[in-house]
């Protein structure tokens, strides 16, 4: 009989478990199939920085000039003199790569002047000229051969050997360089000997044999250093083609070899490296060398990217290191023409808006007062909000090359341009040839926008549910202020607009089960374009009153429950009957279940947490959380989801506890609902970001 007893009361607690059970699933909903707007936010950068002129910092490859054309990473004030403009020197070659000595010292250098070798000539022309860079650079910075003062305002790193200076960190300021310009006769340079380093002779050992006979093959009867190397640079120049679409060197094959005895075309680099390397074979020491090549005339000019070049020096006794270019681009700089030409420049089309973040194009005519085509100068393209306001700072968005009185510039609108009415100004830049002159039409700056739902996808019917929209300038991710929304749903259309933070807040009810679609948007403003989002939503019936418990059990779906908890529970306990039974003599090890070191952490009316399990301990971690902003906010209540509680908490704490808020709610949701085993590490996260919440909830608003 006592049998039976605790039969029927092992029915009685599994109906009301399963009941229980049921019911706290249903009051809570399903959060497992929760489809919540939970992208993540646009994030924005600012100017982009150029972390190094080009070339690379310890080591140029063969070929890297070859570049798309990009906006300028420096200006340069006053002639330099010199189309060669350096940053770095190299001597070891190693399978296509050029590699900066690691082991050369250097000395701090704050302003002092540099002497030099006092064996070279006593004639020379003083130069200086000032470089002004357009973007936040690193590592070793433009200047001259020879180059014997620098006015720069942080301490930099010179290395005598190669002759070079290194910013050890970003630098955005203009510097002024002061150098020696030696001119040699070629006499001069024929009567001297070539002289250098060791690792200035340094050959690959599989490139040596096969360029020792090209090269004494090029050399045949010239008896002088210089005139070696003048022979074989001619001979590159007129047996091999410039080409910036040249065809890459196999991976087997050595990049020079591959030049001079396949490719046959290149770049300088290309060029220069032969040149190198067959001068090598004969015993004459070079090195490389890693910069840009200017106009050496031009008194105010920008430096491109594309303009990064590698050329060859050599080392004369008592004459200093001199430059030879080995490649077809080596012009002779043209004879000054004292006599300056009036140009016209002229704005022939443009895009008509610009995009703050995105690119636009002018393009454009450049020509003298006699209709002849303008060349060799450059065009800079600006904005400017009035033209005439001699105070207002120009702000540069591209540079181009004119080209037989043509021009055709891509231009930048950055993040940091504000959106509005400017003018588009082209200003061709002065030269020994030609006089500046401008083009001057307007353009407007706009930006494109991004708006965003957030709040629950799924909701019950009839309740009235809280939604949240934003907008924001794509560009660099700042709020659009004042921006009418519009927010459309079943056949109601709201007009809201955005506060200080881009941000509009509504109240949503839908009256029927189902699905339906919210969609959020912004028409085309004065100086935004439109945008727009949509949001699926499942409405679903709202759970009966919990208060009448029994009712509830023995409704439908609950009586199915109910049954099947009952026909559970007796087929439990027979197959335990009869396996107990079976086994009457068996003596069985109950099986130990390890528990977690037991912690207490208390943060509410100072009562000690327990559990049994870290799943189990987050969950009350966050149901005294739940209870702890119910007392603070009386709108939050017991019939709420996690996703809608933490909605609700959304508006009410700092801006930066967001992250904080969306990690809480899904360590909730995987120790509830998944089958994933949480550490004690994981509880110990969660807690601490809701004590972080509390302080951060004590400490600030959302402002």
């Amino acid at each position: 009989m006592k049998r039976y007893l605790r039969l029927v009361a092992l029915l009685v607690v599994l109906t009301l478990s399963v009941g229980m059970l049921s019911s706290a699933i249903y009051i809570l909903g399903d959060i497992t199939r929760l489809d919540l707007d939970e992208s993540s936010s646009v994030s924005s950068k600012g100017l982009s920085e150029a972390q190094s002129l080009s070339g690379g910092e310890q080591q140029a490859e063969v070929g890297f000039e070859q570049q798309k054309p990009k906006g300028p990473v420096l200006m340069i004030k006053f002639s330099t003199r010199n189309k060669y403009l350096r940053r770095y020197a190299a001597y070891n070659y190693s399978y296509g790569f050029w590699n900066k000595p690691v082991d050369i010292e250097s000395i701090n250098y704050h302003g002092q002047l540099i002497p030099l070798n006092p064996s070279w000539p006593r004639t020379y022309a003083q130069v200086q000229f000032q470089v002004n860079p357009l973007a936040n650079l690193t590592g070793h910075i433009l200047t001259a051969q020879n180059t014997d003062n620098i006015r720069f305002n942080d301490t930099i790193q010179y290395y005598e050997e190669i002759q070079s200076f290194e910013a050890t960190e970003q630098y955005d300021d203009p510097y002024w360089v002061s150098y020696k310009l030696y001119e040699y006769s070629d006499a001069a340079l024929r009567a001297s000997q070539a002289i250098g380093p060791p690792e200035a002779l340094e050959v690959p050992r599989d490139l040596v044999s096969d360029f020792t006979i090209l090269a004494e093959r090029i050399v045949e009867g010239e008896s002088t250093d210089y005139g070696k190397l003048v022979a074989i640079r001619d001979y590159l120049i007129e047996n091999y083609e410039w080409d910036e679409e040249f065809t890459s060197a196999p991976s087997t094959i050595d990049p020079i070899r591959w030049f001079l005895y396949n490719e046959r075309a290149g770049v300088g680099s290309h060029f220069n490296s032969a040149f190198i390397m067959l001068a090598r074979c004969l015993g004459i020491p070079m090195r490389a060398v890693i910069g840009y090549t200017v106009d050496a005339q031009m008194e105010i000019q920008y430096v491109m990217p594309q303009q990064a070049y590698m050329w060859a020096e050599t080392e004369f006794e008592n004459l200093g290191w001199v430059t030879i270019d080995a490649s077809p681009n080596n012009y002779m700089d043209s004879d000054v023409n004292i006599t300056m030409q009036t140009t016209v420049t002229n704005i022939t089309g443009n895009d008509p808006i610009a995009i703050r973040g995105k690119q636009f194009n002018v393009w454009g005519t450049v020509e003298t007062l006699n209709g002849s085509a303008v060349t060799e100068s450059q065009v800079e393209i600006m904005l400017k909000v009035n033209k005439t306001d001699v105070d207002e700072t120009a702000l540069i968005v591209g540079v181009g090359f004119i080209e037989a009185g043509l021009f055709n510039v891509t231009c930048d609108a950055t993040p940091e341009i504000l959106v509005g009415d400017y003018n588009l100004i082209a200003h061709t830049l002065e030269t020994l040839k030609y006089r500046e002159s401008w083009s001057d039409p307007p353009i407007k700056v706009m930006a494109e926008t991004i708006v965003k739902i957030t709040g629950p996808r799924q909701v019950y019917q009839g309740k009235n549910i809280t939604y949240r929209g934003s907008i924001i300038d794509s560009s660099d991710g700042n709020p659009v202020v004042n921006a009418s929304l519009h927010i459309n749903y079943l056949d109601q259309v709201l007009t809201l607009t955005s506060d200080e933070n881009g941000k509009v807040t509504f109240i949503a009810m839908f009256p029927e089960n189902g699905k339906t679609n919210m969609s959020l948007s912004m028409f085309e403003a004065m100086y935004y374009l439109g945008s727009e989002t949509n949001m699926g939503i499942t409405v679903i019936v709202p759970p009966p009153d919990a208060s009448n418990i029994i009712s509830l059990l023995f409704s439908f779906p609950y009586n199915i429950g109910v049954a099947l908890s009952s026909a559970i529970g007796v087929g439990f306990y027979a197959a335990k009957r009869n396996r107990r039974m079976k086994e009457e003599f068996v003596v069985e090890e109950p099986r130990a279940r390890v528990q977690p070191k037991r912690e207490y952490i208390g943060y509410e009316d100072g009562v000690p947490l327990e559990y049994t399990s870290y799943e189990e301990g987050i969950v009350k971690l966050f149901n005294r959380f739940y209870v702890s902003m119910q007392r603070i906010y009386p709108d939050i209540d017991e019939t709420m989801t996690p996703r809608e509680f933490q909605y609700v908490l959304i508006e009410r704490m700092p801006m930066h506890a967001d992250a904080l808020l969306e990690d809480l709610v899904s360590s909730y949701e995987i120790a509830m609902y998944s089958n994933i085993a949480l550490s004690q590490e994981d509880f110990k996260r969660t807690n601490a970001t809701i004590e972080l919440l509390i302080e951060l909830m004590k400490s600030g608003s959302r402002d």
